[in-house]
């Protein structure tokens, strides 16, 4: 039985990217060479193609790395579909299915509207797949596939093992691998879905497990081992039992004094309580983590409170960022735009705050309505519209109550540039790498080759004629030549002004008004009622 396994693109049209997809990095890392790269290893594809059975001929293929081989001899099709990438996977479904050819759908977006890609789709998976997966490979192989496929449990995770598939040559193309050591959330962020598919009780795999996992990536990765390699475990909120994360980072510590010359450096998502357990930020150290994301979204406790974080409100940001950095780890502060609290005042705000604390890896979203929320909105008639390809926390795809959706997309437009100018970069490495004492910078290269990659960087970017980043490098030159500022750290800001440049181009992406008034502007005779007919009739339908 032949499987071809998909993850596509965000929308193959757009200029615009998301600040995770890294591709400028190995673009200029790289060149002359040519090829696609990308920056976040999916971990879906890996996991459910860890779960095949060997008598499954199986082809996986992230778009973004690899064209799909749309005239393949497949039985069946699975693709992995999340809200920014739902257009084009009905794009992909649609032409298989003119062949003949069976299409199975998975992920978040099946979940949370199940009728929309039945429509595109001869199955779906609308929960964890562990158990229902090779079922499916069954009744697809027999003539018997299903409409809906569920769990009716919740996957335990303590039994669970997902060995990765060893591509080496797939990896160099990669900035960051991935693996999974829990799934769940304690908390109810009001914009998240996650807990409604995942639930709140956490569900961590075994140290053993993981390890054997993590064992695979330090055996065969070529990255590791010539210089360093990312590693980012992409758990919704891997501290959500603190016992049970410090036993997985024990056992990681163990593994690395197996594999002493493999270099991993590790990340993942968090929630901000972590900063005040002590020694889970030792161990965090001491396995090798060095980037940490946290949801802080809002300065303003009005705000996290109409977004139910009220876990945030208890601590002060700049003492997360210190306690971290004094641990060697820099906190991706991810903020968020467009509550009903927001005002544009609510950007300045944020940016003072990315300055102040000089924060390497500020992370903006504009508010994209999901779940309870998007019902919510759209039965109140504050949807511009509908299309999945513009959820993607870029687009402003709603009525905010106290901007108008122009001043909203605008106002994050200009952040976005503001903060990622070079001269603002600039400004922010060296108040992190040359002003702070002792810094740990776990990015380093011998400085032989710093040098080495200082000057490739730099001829590669007059070449292109890219001569304002090729002066960001030059500004930094003193700083890289003694050791105190990794050339990765540079190209990674390189590929974020390129993000925030790209970012730009979002306005011109709107296919509908956003100069209409603020939703709390509005005559109250214009939003009364508003929860009835089509739009209440839709919003019963979503998850």
């Amino acid at each position: 039985m032949r499987v071809l396994l998909v993850y596509p693109k965000r929308d193959p049209e757009s200029q615009v990217r998301t600040q995770f997809s890294m591709e400028r990095i190995h673009e200029l890392t790289f060149w002359p060479l040519r090829g696609k790269s990308y920056g976040l290893q999916f971990n879906g594809l890996e996991a459910l193609a860890a779960l095949t059975p060997d008598w499954v001929e199986l082809t996986v293929v992230n778009e973004n790395l690899r064209e799909i081989p749309f005239d393949g001899d497949f039985d069946l099709v699975g693709i992995t579909v999340m809200v920014t990438n739902a257009t084009r996977a009905y794009q992909i479904a649609d032409r298989f299915r003119k062949r003949k050819i069976k299409v199975a759908m998975g992920g978040y977006h099946p979940f949370m509207i199940p009728q929309n890609s039945l429509a595109h789709a001869d199955a779906i998976c609308t929960t964890e797949a562990e158990y229902v997966w090779e079922q499916m490979l069954i009744d697809c192989r027999d003539g018997k596939l299903k409409p809906i496929y569920e769990q009716k449990d919740k996957t335990d995770m303590s039994k669970a093992l997902h060995l990765t598939r060893v591509k080496r040559w797939e990896w160099l193309h990669q900035v960051s691998l991935t693996l999974q050591a829990s799934r769940g959330c304690p908390f109810s962020c009001d914009f998240c879905s996650i807990v409604q598919m995942l639930g709140h009780d956490m569900r961590y795999k075994t140290p053993e497990n993981l390890c054997r996992e993590l064992e695979v990536i330090f055996k065969n990765d070529l990255m590791g081992r010539i210089f360093f390699r990312p590693i980012f475990f992409v758990d919704d909120n891997i501290f959500g039992n603190p016992r049970q994360i410090k036993e997985l980072l024990r056992a990681i510590i163990k593994l690395r004094a197996k594999y002493p010359k493999y270099n991993p450096v590790f990340g993942s998502q968090m929630t901000i309580n972590a900063h005040k357990d002590k020694e889970a930020v030792a161990l965090m150290q001491e396995a090798g983590f060095y980037n940490i994301f946290m949801g802080l979204e809002s300065l303003d406790p009005a705000t996290l409170r109409s977004y139910n974080k009220l876990h945030n409100i208890a601590f002060k940001y700049e003492d997360v960022v210190r306690t971290m950095r004094e641990h060697g780890m820099e906190v991706i502060a991810s903020f968020i735009f467009g509550t009903d609290t927001d005002t544009l005042e609510s950007f300045d705000v944020a940016y003072d705050f990315f300055d102040r604390c000089n924060i390497l890896y500020p992370y903006f979203n504009i508010l994209t309505p999901t779940a309870n929320q998007w019902k919510r909105y759209l039965a109140e008639g504050r949807i511009l519209t509908v299309k999945a390809k513009l959820y993607d926390a870029h687009h402003t795809v709603f009525v905010p109550m106290k901007m108008t959706p122009r001043q909203l997309q605008e106002g994050f437009i200009r952040l976005v540039s503001r903060t990622f100018d070079y001269a603002n970069i600039t400004k922010r490495m060296l108040g992190v790498y040359v002003d702070t004492p002792q810094r740990d910078v776990k990015l380093a290269l011998p400085l032989p080759l710093e040098k080495l990659m200082y000057h490739k960087l730099h001829f590669t970017l007059g070449w292109r004629g890219d001569r304002d980043s090729q002066a960001f490098l030059e500004g930094l030159k003193p700083h890289i030549f003694s050791g105190k500022i990794p050339i990765a750290s540079v190209l990674l800001q390189i590929d974020q002004h390129d993000w925030a440049v790209r970012n730009t181009q979002t306005m011109a992406e709107h296919r509908y008004n956003l100069d209409v008034p603020a939703w709390g502007d509005r005559p109250q005779e214009m939003t009364a009622g508003a929860g009835t007919g089509l739009a209440s009739e839709i919003a019963a339908q979503v998850r």
